[in-house]
C-alpha cells in the first residue's frame, strides 16, 4: 500500500491491521521453524548420545578384555565396535557438519585403527596365542570417547548459540511491535483525538454564542479533518446567521424605538395642543378656576414630555457618573424607604437578606444602582395588585466571582413571549399611558456599564425574579466597555 494512499483514517487503520497480522505471521513462521530446527537438533544430540553410549558399552567390554584376556570380551568388543562404525556411517553428514571434514576423518582414523587392533586380537587370541600390549587399543578406545563427548558439547553449544539468537529475534521483534504499538498510538493522538478535543473545545462555544472556527494546520484528507471543515463551515454560516438575525432584531427594535418615541411624545403634544386650542377659543367665557386647572393640565402635560425626553437621555448616557464605594445592602435599604409608603397604601411586604456571609463593598454609580432598584420595585408593586412581598437576596457567587441580586416578586409574572423583548426600549406590558417602557431598558443600561447583567425568571402566576450579577473588581474603571 503507498504512502500516498493511506489519507483517511480508515485507509489507515487497515493499513495498520494489516501490518500486524504480516506482524503476527513472520513471528510465526519464525517460532515454527526455530521450533523445527531445534527438533533437528536435538535428535541429531540424541544420536550423538547414543554414539557414545555404544563407544562407552564398547570400553566397558574392553575393561574386562584387559582384565581378564578372555575371548568372550573380545567378542563383545568386536560387536560393539560394529555398532560404532555403523552408528558413524549414519550420521556421519551431521559429525562433518558438526566438527568439521578434518575431525570426522580423525575420528573415523580412530576407528579404523581401533578395527585393526580389535582384529589382531582376536586372530591371536584363535590361533591360541596370548594376548598381550593391551595398552594401545586402551588408547585409542579413550580417543574415541573424547572425540564422542566432544561432538555432544560441540551440538549443544550450537543449539545455545541458536537459543540466544532466539531470544535476540524475539527482543528485536517485540521492540519493533512496540514502536508500530507507539507509531499507532501517536497516529491516534495527532489525527483523531487532538482534533476531536477541539471540536468538543469549539462545539461547547457554540453553545456560548462563540463561532470561533477550528485550526486545521495540517489540511490532511482523512474524516476528522472534513469534520472540522464541515464544522468551520457551519460555524461560518451559524455566525453569518446570527449577524443577520441580530441585525434584524436591531431593526425591529430600532422601529418599536422609534414608533415609541412619536407614541409617548405625540400623547402629551397633542393633549397641549387642545388645552391651548381651549383657552384661545373660550378663554374669555373661562372662569379662573377652570383656565388654572386647564394651566396645570398644560403643566401636567410638559411634565410628562420632560420626564419622557429625562429617560431618553438616561438610557442613550454614556458617561459615568459619581462612583463610590458603598454596600449594596444600604442602596437597596434606602431605595426601599423613598417608596416605602406607596409600598404601605399597596399592601406591600418588603424584605432584604444577605446569604451566606457579609458582602463586599463595590465601588458603583450608586445613584444609577439606585434607579435601578427603584424600576424594579416600582414594577414589581404594579404587578400585584390587593398586595403581595417584595424580597430581595444578595449573595456571593464564587464560581464567577460576582455579587447577585435577586428581586422576587409574588405578582402575575410575566408572560413567556414577552420575556425576550422584556428589556427593549419602549417595550411595556403595561396599559397604554401607565409606563415609558424605559425603566427596564434604563436599568439594563446601567447594570451594563458597570460590567454586570440581568436576567429574568417568570412563571405565569408565581411572580417574576429578576437577578443583577455585578463583577466583583478593586477599580470600577475596568468594568467600562
Amino acid at each position: 500500500m503507498e504512502a500516498a494512499a493511506v489519507k483517511t483514517i480508515h485507509s489507515k487503520i487497515i493499513f495498520l491491521f494489516i501490518l500486524c497480522v504480516l506482524f503476527v505471521v513472520a513471528l510465526a513462521f519464525l517460532s515454527y521453524q526455530n521450533t523445527l530446527y531445534l527438533e533437528r537438533k536435538l535428535l541429531i544430540v540424541e544420536s550423538f548420545d547414543d554414539l557414545l553410549n555404544e563407544v562407552l558399552e564398547l570400553r566397558r567390554y574392553e575393561k574386562n578384555l584387559i582384565f581378564y584376556r578372555d575371548a568372550v570380551s573380545l567378542e563383545q568388543c568386536s560387536y560393539y565396535l560394529v555398532e560404532v562404525e555403523s552408528s558413524f556411517h549414519q550420521i556421519a553428514p551431521y559429525i562433518i557438519t558438526a566438527a568439521g571434514r578434518e575431525k570426522y576423518e580423525q575420528f573415523k582414523g580412530y576407528l579404523r585403527d581401533y578395527n585393526k587392533l580389535l582384529s589382531n586380537y582376536i586372530t591371536i587370541t584363535r590361533n591360541g596365542g596370548k594376548l598381550v600390549n593391551l595398552a594401545q587399543i586402551r588408547e585409542n578406545g579413550k580417543k574415541i570417547v573424547t572425540f564422542s563427548e566432544e561432538l555432544i558439547k560441540i551440538k549443544r553449544a550450537h543449539i545455545k548459540v541458536r537459543l540466544h539468537r532466539n531470544v535476540i529475534y524475539f527482543v528485536v521483534l517485540l521492540s519493533f511491535f512496540f514502536l508500530l504499538f507507539v507509531g499507532i498510538f501517536q497516529m491516534i493522538g495527532s489525527s483523531i483525538l487532538a482534533p476531536l478535543r477541539a471540536v468538543k473545545k469549539a462545539t461547547g462555544k457554540v453553545a456560548s454564542d462563540e463561532f470561533e472556527p477550528i485550526p486545521n494546520p495540517a489540511k490532511r484528507n482523512d474524516e476528522v479533518s472534513q469534520l472540522i471543515v464541515a464544522f468551520n463551515k457551519m460555524a461560518a454560516e451559524l455566525q453569518k446567521r446570527e449577524n443577520q438575525l441580530l441585525q434584524s432584531r436591531k431593526m425591529a427594535s430600532i422601529g418599536t424605538f422609534t414608533s415609541g418615541i412619536a407614541h409617548e411624545l405625540n400623547n402629551p403634544i397633542n393633549n397641549i395642543s387642545l388645552i391651548v386650542e381651549s383657552l384661545m377659543e373660550e378663554d374669555e367665557r373661562l372662569l379662573s378656576q377652570e383656565r388654572q386647572g386647564l394651566y396645570q393640565n398644560l403643566m401636567d402635560q410638559a411634565d410628562r414630555t420632560s420626564d419622557i425626553v429625562q429617560n431618553l437621555l438616561e438610557f442613550s448616557r454614556n458617561r459615568y457618573a459619581k462612583v463610590d464605594k458603598v454596600a449594596l445592602e444600604t442602596i437597596v435599604q434606602k431605595t426601599a424607604n423613598l417608596i416605602k409608603n406607596e409600598m404601605k397604601l399597596n399592601h406591600i411586604q418588603f424584605e432584604q437578606k444577605v446569604i451566606d456571609g457579609p458582602l463586599p463593598q463595590l465601588k458603583v454609580d450608586k445613584s444609577g444602582l439606585q434607579q435601578v432598584f427603584l424600576n424594579l420595585f416600582l414594577n414589581s408593586i404594579h404587578a400585584m395588585n390587593g398586595g403581595g412581598r417584595i424580597e430581595v437576596l444578595m449573595r456571593v457567587e464564587h464560581p464567577t466571582n460576582e455579587v447577585r441580586i435577586d428581586v422576587r416578586d409574588t405578582g402575575g409574572g410575566i408572560p413567556a413571549e414577552h420575556l425576550e423583548r422584556l428589556f427593549d426600549p419602549f417595550f411595556s406590558t403595561k396599559k397604554e399611558g401607565e409606563g415609558t417602557g424605559l425603566g427596564l431598558s434604563v436599568s439594563y443600561n446601567i447594570v451594563d456599564k458597570h460590567g454586570g447583567r440581568i436576567e429574568v425568571e417568570s412563571v405565569p402566576e408565581q411572580g417574576a425574579c429578576f437577578s443583577i450579577f455585578l463583577p466583583i473588581v478593586n477599580d470600577y474603571e475596568s468594568n467600562k466597555r
